[in-house]
């Protein structure tokens, strides 16, 4: 996992560590007042009293501001890694993992390790300097009465591996089930409408019912762990307090002593029981970061190549703002161990898509637009698996029936691939695919919020929409894929008509190919299968070729 001792978490940590040593000094001026308090030869002042309830108000200004730092410290990492988690979701090509599951990583796994920072760290760093100093304290107070209550604090550190280590097992157990639910959950909820359709509503939640009683059975489990190892920390705290007890009662410590050790044991108290739940956060921490720690690795190096990638356009003086329209080649293009065919385009030329199984075309446009591959797929005479993200969003505008639109508002989803359209390039993109009079109608016009695949608008709305913003800064390089299928006759006329004229290559897949213009080109792609031998043998890998 990356550092916590980075940035800004670095005042943090040295405010907590500040705040523990504030605690045990107070809680020591505490003990000696109420000592000096107590001694028959010393008369009690005013003074004496306020240094009391000063001392007392102090320990729990200093708790309440720890508190608050705390969530700051576990807030800031959780953050930083949330972005790292879901970049490895995003931005990785390779990605395959269910809804529910990612949902799932991001809530709760990270919630382990805020917890762990927020809750389990944060009273080590301010818990063990606040133990030390009462130990000290109460050593110097009274010999037997340090050595007693050292005794619970002992045993504790001797139990506590033992419980540590099936408090892991338990929570890896749990969160095994916790991901299955999650991702059952996703799936029956995305397939709801099939469900319905089957009428098989009862049995699917019958089966949600079979994994949640698994999830219950897990955490009851792990709260049989997790209890005992709070349990003996809370009696570890309170046999503290049996301690003076008996030392009082055997007449080996005078009552001004007596009542400054219960002081101390009072402050004391607090971070001993804190121990109980900081094995059970840390050992939550490390299930859930057996499975985070891989994608933030995978994000730490995707973010890697992106900066090389920058750092390689900038070389090249190649402004994105100046891109041209030009030819698109694509070559070396292996998809499920099938070699495509290789496709040459010239600028003004429309390539219609085609495979005997329709799956293979949205494999094939996947791997073209998401290739990091060097000199396979080039767009105006630049190498598009080189290009950073800034320079792919210029080159090429995509719009798809197959893939759903993000959550936002329209301005923001019309402006996807250029953020710094003028509201002139706006409004004529909109007129061009007929949604002026939609944003008009609409109280809320380009700030109207869609969700849920664009929502509430219509599903032809939505489809021109991801026309829109796929056309606007018009790219070198358009591809379709079954956009006709949303579109009502008039929009598919008047779609088919801006796809013959674009000045640039368009590459379509439809399923009205008649009116496409005749000289247009037939890319099949259904390709060739290749030996593994030839496929290690023209692929390069990746991480290599960027390396170089």
């Amino acid at each position: 996992m990356p550092p916590i001792w980075a940035g800004r978490r670095r005042g943090l940590f040295i405010a907590l560590v500040a705040l523990g040593v504030l605690q045990a000094f107070l809680a020591l001026i505490m003990a000696l007042t109420v000592d000096t308090m107590l001694s028959a030869a010393v008369q009690t002042d005013i003074w004496d009293i306020a240094t009391l309830v000063g001392s007392a108000l102090g320990i729990g200004l200093a708790r309440w501001i720890e508190r608050v730092v705390a969530e700051d410290l576990g807030q800031d990492y959780v953050f930083e890694q949330r972005h790292r988690l879901i970049t490895s979701s995003v931005a990785g090509a390779d990605y395959s993992g269910s809804l529910g599951v990612t949902v799932t990583r991001a809530s709760n796994d990270l919630s382990a390790v805020r917890n762990w920072i927020a809750m389990g760290i944060v009273p080590l760093v301010t818990g063990i300097p606040l133990i030390g100093v009462v130990l000290f304290a109460l050593l110097i107070l009274d010999r037997e009465i340090g050595l007693g209550v050292t005794i619970p604090l002992v045993l504790i550190g001797a139990a506590i591996p033992m419980l540590s280590k099936l408090t892991f097992e338990r929570s890896r157990a749990l969160r095994r089930q916790r991901g299955r639910l999650s991702a059952r959950i996703a799936d029956t909820v995305m397939a709801s409408e099939s469900v319905r359709a089957s009428g098989a509503v009862a049995r699917e939640l019958k089966q949600i019912n079979k994994q949640s009683d698994k999830v219950v059975g897990a955490a009851v489990d792990r709260a049989w762990v997790t209890g005992l190892t709070r349990a003996v920390t809370a009696t570890a705290a309170s046999a503290c307090t049996v301690v003076v007890v008996l030392v009082a009662d055997r007449g080996l410590a005078d009552a001004a002593t007596v009542a400054s050790a219960m002081t101390l044991l009072g402050v004391l108290a607090t971070p001993v029981t804190d121990l109980g739940r900081v094995v059970e956060y840390r050992q939550n921490y490390k299930a859930a970061t057996r499975i985070l720690a891989p994608l933030l690795e995978k994000a730490d190096r995707l973010r890697e190549r992106e900066a090389r990638r920058q750092r390689a356009w900038r070389k090249t003086g190649a402004d994105i703002n100046q891109l041209d329209f030009g030819p698109v080649d694509i070559d070396h293009l292996i998809v499920n161990d099938y070699l495509v065919e290789p496709l040459h385009a010239e600028e003004g030329q429309v390539v219609e898509i085609t495979a005997s199984d329709p799956s293979q075309v949205r494999m094939v446009l996947s791997a073209v637009l998401s290739s990091h591959v060097e000199d396979q797929f080039y767009v105006d005479g630049y190498d598009f698996g080189l290009a950073p993200e800034k320079a792919r969003r210029a080159l090429v505008g995509f719009a798809s029936d197959y893939i759903p639109l993000e959550r936002g508002s329209v301005s923001r989803l019309l402006k996807f691939r250029v953020p710094d359209a003028s509201e002139e390039d706006v409004a004529e993109v909109l007129e061009m695919v007929d949604l002026t009079k939609t944003v008009a109608n609409d109280e809320k016009g380009l700030s109207r919020q869609l969700k849920n695949d664009g929502a509430p608008w219509t599903i032809g709305d939505v489809m021109r929409l991801k026309v829109a913003r796929a056309i606007l800064n018009q790219p070198a390089l358009l591809v379709f894929e079954d956009v006709d299928h949303q579109l009502d006759p008039e929009a598919m006329d008047t779609f088919f008509e801006f796809v013959a004229d674009y000045p640039g290559v368009v590459i379509i897949s439809t399923s009205h190919p008649e009116k496409l213009p005749e000289d247009r080109i037939i890319w099949d792609v259904d390709g060739v299968l290749i030996e593994e031998d030839d496929y290690c043998k023209d692929v390069p890998d990746e991480d290599a070729v960027e390396e170089e």
